[in-house]
This record gives structure tokens, C-alpha cells and sequence, in this order.
């Protein structure tokens, strides 16, 4: 079937959007301004967490788990990204991370011994940058304590690998050692667009990278697109994804660009430089995703994953999301964040202090915090909202309250204004205008106690545009307020 074209495309989303009244949410305060927006992370947040014995984590781990690499390391620097890195590592930085990430590997080992892998993830940072034999070292220790033969083994790519006269070899490396999910972070297929992000490639990278891993029969390859970009249009949006679609790709992760203070595209924002979605924009470049992908015969997954193909998006993207809280993330390197035994927390996000604390011996604890029975509940809803859903009896049955009761207030005010509902089956899930405003929603299930402890941090960082804990908070709450507020946090400096 062939995908519809620009105009219809647009035509369909522009009528959609008038299903979402920004009017209404925002005078309920269920609609977040774009630099207001964001995902939840970890509940509770990183702002919410406080000093955490690492000892606490491995009490309660359960008997299958998921494990997380962060390899925090870059060419270049983009201009929306604020996770854990450093840039042109200098000689010997990566063969000192990886020792330090056997170390910190060496803490857990007894604890994790016997337990079921089900999901590995290589995150960044940017973890093709690694060197065959890199790659060949970081398996090699893996495998000495980890099983990864039944898992679903994720490793993200960035294009500018294509470009390389070893890329084949390195894929190779990479299949060799189980590695059987690709994560390729396209973002725009415009060249104007990647130059503003400083992706450091072009649409001919990721052209040739898909090329080389569809003759190298890989079968499961995810790209992540993004829209609300710097200087994308409407036609641009819809360009980027078509051209995705006609090399192939049966897998998307799309999402709206999300602003934090401390990268460059919020002072792009502030200072006007660029011209960016606003909200109504945004909505419409949703709807046209949709329609283009609906109508080719991909299926929503999660909020953001969509895929054509009969199995899952990714495994560990339904473990995430649906999974609720008999699984344990088990985080390793910097910046990391995880969940164990009940605790959420995060590894050193600073480099330095990372490899001083698992040199020394230490599990590199930052912050954590132990989860009441209360944060445990709220963290349910939040994740599986963003999925399949909440079923009414199986909330009962984990925690022995009624879902309906004890979150009445927060149901009442989100069905009226059309954010969720509950189906003749008994699932609680976001309606379209929900996923939409997918934050805001979040939003309402913090408790009050978790929110004062957000503002009692928020009200200690100084400068919002270089502390580690505004960078590394992943969540809605205690952002940027009204726009002057947001103007002068992110548009001073440079």
C-alpha cells in the first residue's frame, strides 16, 4: 500500500488536532508547555532521592532481571542530548571505563548469580564508537558472568558509523556476541536540521548504515525519530519519515523533543534563534506519524514505539513498561540509573568521580531512595499508562486496594477532561489527547510528599544550566514555570 501523500497526510492530522482542547487542559492544568514537558523517568525522581547504602540493593532482586550498559563516550556533542558523556576521550580513557565497568560488575556477581537475563541494553554516549577490539574486551567480560544467550541484547548505533571502513567488521563483532536488537538514533533525515543538532552525520550515513545491516540480515532494527526539532517544518517532518519508510525500517521509536536547561537546544528555544514547533504544530505532526504509519500497517506499542512487524516492538520495552514491579533493572557505569530490590536510584553521573568510587572498590551509588508501598503503586500506573494499561484486578491483587478508590480524585479529574478511560474489560489506559500529553498526565500521580522533597532540591540548585542533578532528572515536576522564568534560565550564558 502506498503511503499517503503530503497533503492528505496533513489534511488528516490538521482535522485530528482539533480533538486535543489546549484551551481546557491548560486552564486544568493537564497540558504542559513545551519546555515544561517531559517523560518520567524513575519514580520517584532523581530530585526526590537522597544518600542510599548500596547494600540495600541486592536484599530483595528478583529472579529475572535486566541489565543496562552505559558506554558514556562521543565525537561530538549534540545539542539535545543530556545524558552521562565526554567527548574525544582522551588515550587510555575507554580502556579505563571498561576496566572500571568490570569492577563494577565484580560488586553484584553473587547476588545476580543464577538469576535470568532477559533484556541487555548498550546505551550512551555513543557505544558504536567503540573499537573491534573494544567491543571484543566489554563481551569477554560480560560473558564471564552473564548468560546473554536467551536474551534480547539491544546496542544502539549512531549513523556515523556507516562512514567507517570497519563498520561490517564491528556489526559482525557485535552479532557474534549476541547482539540481536539494533538501535539506530536517526532523529531528521533534513541536512539543515542534523548540521543545528551537530549530529554529526548526514542523510547518507544513515542510508548506508541501514544498507550494510539489511546485507548483513539483521532482523530487528529500531530507529528513533524525533519531532519539534529546530527549523522543521511540517513538509520536513513528513519528508524525513517517508524517506525512513522507503529504505525499509520497520521499527520507530517517535517522540517530541523534550528541553532541559542544560543543553544547547533550550537556549536555542530562549533565545529565539531558531524557529520550533509550538504546541499545536507538534500535536499535528503526531497525528501525521500516525496516519502514515496506521495506514501502512505498523501498530502502536508503548506511547512512542510503533512496529509493522508480529512480535513486540522490543522485549525490553514491554519489561519496562508492563512488567510492573517483578523485574529489576540492574544499571552499570555512569550515570546510570536503575531499580533494585525495591530502590530506585543512580549510579556517579560525573565521570571522574564514577571511576574513583568502583577504583576504590565502591558501588558508584549516588542517589536512591527505598520505595514505600505508596511510590510502588504510583510508579505502576505511571509506567504502565505509557503502554498497555493498567488492569483493575491485577492492581488489586499486587497491592490489596482498589486502583478506583485509591486514586479516585486523580481518575475523576483525568477522564473528565478526556485523558483516559477504562475499558469494558477493566483497563484504565491513555485516550489519544492522553498520550499527547503523556507528562502532564504523570504528573498527577506524584504525591505531595515526593513533590515537596522535588522543590526542597529544585530550591538548592543554584544554576540550572550546569548542575548535574537538573541535568540527570528525568521527570515533569519542578521544571521552568511560566516563559519569562524559562527565558531567564535558559538564555543566559552561552
Amino acid at each position: 500500500m502506498l503511503a499517503p501523500s503530503y497533503s492528505e497526510a496533513l489534511e488528516f492530522a490538521i482535522d485530528r488536532s482539533y480533538d486535543i482542547n489546549l484551551d481546557m487542559l491548560r486552564s486544568r492544568k493537564l497540558h504542559l508547555d513545551t519546555y515544561n514537558d517531559y517523560l518520567v523517568g524513575t519514580y520517584p525522581p532523581l530530585k526526590a532521592m537522597g544518600e542510599l547504602k548500596a547494600e540495600k540493593l541486592l536484599g530483595e532482586i528478583t529472579s529475572s532481571i535486566d541489565l543496562y550498559f552505559h558506554i558514556p563516550f562521543c565525537n561530538q556533542y549534540c545539542t539535545f542530548c543530556h545524558f552521562a558523556k565526554e567527548i574525544n576521550p582522551r588515550s587510555g580513557r575507554v580502556e579505563r571505563y571498561l576496566a572500571a565497568l568490570d569492577k563494577e560488575m565484580s560488586w553484584s556477581d553473587a547476588a545476580l548469580a543464577g538469576r535470568s537475563i532477559e533484556t541487555a541494553f548498550f546505551g550512551g554516549g555513543t557505544p558504536s564508537i567503540l573499537t573491534n577490539p573494544q567491543l571484543e574486551t566489554l563481551f569477554d567480560m560480560i560473558k564471564q558472568r552473564f548468560d546473554l544467550s536467551k536474551s534480547e541484547v539491544s546496542f544502539e548505533l549512531h549513523p556515523s558509523l556507516g562512514k567507517q571502513v570497519d563498520a561490517a567488521d564491528r556489526i559482525t563483532t557485535l552479532l557474534k556476541n549476541g547482539v540481536n536488537r539494533f538501535v539506530l538514533g536517526v532523529q531528521s533525515l533534513d541536512q539543515n536540521i542534523l548540521r543545528i543538532l551537530n549530529r554529526g552525520h548526514g542523510v547518507d550515513e544513515v542510508r548506508q548504515l541501514v544498507e550494510l545491516l539489511n546485507r548483513m540480515d539483521v532482523q530487528n532494527l529500531s530507529l528513533d525519530l524525533i519531532y519539534g526539532l529546530p527549523q522543521q517544518t511540517l513538509r520536513s517532518w513528513y519528508d524525513s519519515l517517508i524517506g525512513l519508510l522507503d529504505m525499509g525500517v520497520e521499527k520507530f521509536n517517535i517522540f517530541p523533543l523534550l528541553f532541559k536547561s542544560t543543553d544547547p537546544v533550550a537556549r536555542h528555544l530562549s533565545r529565539g534563534r531558531y524557529q520550533f514547533a509550538g504546541a499545536k504544530e507538534r500535536i499535528i505532526m503526531h497525528f501525521m506519524a500516525e496516519h502514515i504509519l496506521t495506514r501502512l500497517g505498523y501498530r502502536h506499542g508503548p506511547i512512542f514505539y510503533w512496529t509493522k512487524k508480529s512480535q513486540p516492538h522490543s522485549v525490553q520495552q514491554r519489561r519496562k513498561y508492563d512488567s510492573w514491579n517483578d523485574n529489576n533493572l540492574i544499571p552499570f557505569g555512569v550515570g546510570g540509573f536503575g531499580y533494585m530490590s525495591q530502590c530506585q536510584f543512580y549510579n556517579e553521573a560525573d565521570l571522574d568521580r564514577y571511576l574513583h568510587r568502583v577504583e576504590s572498590g565502591a558501588k558508584p551509588v549516588w542517589k536512591g531512595v527505598v520505595l514505600t508501598q505508596d511510590d510502588l503503586m504510583r510508579r505502576t500506573v505511571m509506567l504502565a499508562l505509557r503502554s498497555s494499561g493498567v488492569t483493575l484486578a491485577r492492581f488489586e491483587r499486587e497491592f490489596g486496594v482498589s486502583m478506583q478508590q485509591y486514586f479516585r480524585r486523580e481518575i475523576k479529574k483525568l477522564t473528565e477532561a478526556g485523558l483516559v478511560s477504562i475499558s469494558s474489560e477493566g483497563v484504565l489506559t491513555l485516550t489519544t489527547a492522553g498520550i499527547i500529553n503523556s507528562g502532564a498526565v504523570s504528573l498527577q500521580f506524584f504525591s505531595n510528599e515526593v513533590l515537596e522533597r522535588v522543590a526542597r532540591t529544585d530550591s538548592r540548585i543554584l544554576d540550572k544550566r550546569t548542575d548535574l542533578i537538573e541535568k540527570h532528572d528525568y521527570s515533569p515536576a519542578a521544571r521552568y514555570g511560566a516563559t519569562a522564568e524559562m527565558q531567564a534560565i535558559f538564555g543566559q550564558g552561552r
